[in-house]
């Protein structure tokens, strides 16, 4: 089976970082993104394709002649597509029932058992879906029986048919990706699934957790929930507190790490306090305080840091 991974976004809430790194390119604990969702992908999908505009060169690039254990086809796009037409882009790679991913999306979801469902209700598709507490903020789904009947789009605060929010996961047959014109800017949320609505269209609530990786914020939410289980119990160089991964080729010396700190190779600290941050690659710094930030990679850190995105371009402030 086949898997669709959108990553052709520019990534413009995460600028200046995506202006020298693809978003899909920028580590979650350390491994590219898109990686991680490959790799996360159930046994029974045995090819990932990615539907790349932005960063087309240094995907082919990063994937050539890489194994992680899945097949990757790359398909350009020469212009911006949109959801729908970047799938519709794919569909010559595609043999049946496939599953979707926004290339961002971090989440507890089971994708085999949200199959399992797609299978046994014969759903033309099958959307994973979300509970918020505010659904004004949201496009919501009116859910019944299992069946998503219809959309509704930011409601106001009392009229919402749910809480559920479409949560960028999906199981789709052919005969979607079909409705989809070639060739053309589509939004498969607002241009295809309303048409699907009420006739075959499933929905599969899910607990846990659900990001969307593409803010600061929600950037470093996601490393630190990637972290899972293998995080680095000790270092010579630092000393450890609460959820931390350090980079093998990282050296550090007498410094306090943690919580909720990732440390990516060839970066080398000295005398550091580093607290909610995410380190990227060659980062140095001596003496530095950095809490709840992101540095880019190539980057020496000369002043303490708090709340910031700092990259090689420039900086933001979260």
């Amino acid at each position: 089976m086949e898997a669709i991974i959108l990553v052709g976004g520019f990534g413009t809430r995460l600028r200046p970082l995506t202006l020298t790194v693809p978003k899909p390119l920028l580590p979650l604990a350390n491994i590219p993104m898109v990686e991680r969702m490959i790799r996360n992908l159930p046994e029974i999908f045995d090819t990932a394709i990615l539907a790349v505009n932005y960063g087309l060169n240094d995907m082919r690039k990063y994937f050539e002649g890489r194994d992680i254990g899945k097949k990757v086809i790359i398909v350009p796009e020469e212009e911006p597509l949109g959801t729908g037409g970047a799938m519709r882009n794919c569909i010559d790679y595609v043999t049946g029932t496939t599953a979707v991913f926004n290339g961002d999306v971090v989440s507890s979801i089971n994708l085999n058992e949200m199959l399992e469902q797609h299978i046994k209700t014969k759903a033309k598709g099958t959307l994973a879906l979300w509970k918020v507490k505010d659904p004004s903020r949201f496009g919501v789904v009116e859910f019944s029986n299992g069946e998503i009947l219809q959309f509704q789009e930011k409601p106001e605060k009392g009229s919402e048919l749910s809480n559920l929010i479409n949560a960028g996961t999906y199981l789709l047959e052919l005969e979607i990706l079909e409705m989809i014109p070639p060739n053309q800017k589509i939004s498969i949320e607002r241009d295809i699934y309303p048409k699907v609505a009420g006739n075959g269209l499933h929905g599969f609530p899910f607990e846990g957790y659900f990001i969307d990786s593409g803010t600061p914020e929600s950037y470093l939410e996601a490393n630190f929930k990637s972290i899972g289980n293998n995080g680095t119990a000790s270092h010579t160089g630092a000393s450890i507190r609460g959820s931390v991964m350090i980079h093998e080729d990282a050296k550090l010396e007498h410094c306090i790490i943690g919580p909720n700190v990732i440390i990516g190779p060839k970066v080398k600290l000295e005398k550091c306090v580093i607290r909610n941050s995410v380190i990227l690659s060659n980062v140095n710094s001596y003496g530095a305080v950095i809490e709840d930030s992101i540095i880019g990679p190539n980057i020496q850190v000369k002043n303490d840091i708090k709340q910031n995105l700092i990259s090689p371009e420039g900086k933001i402030a979260f």
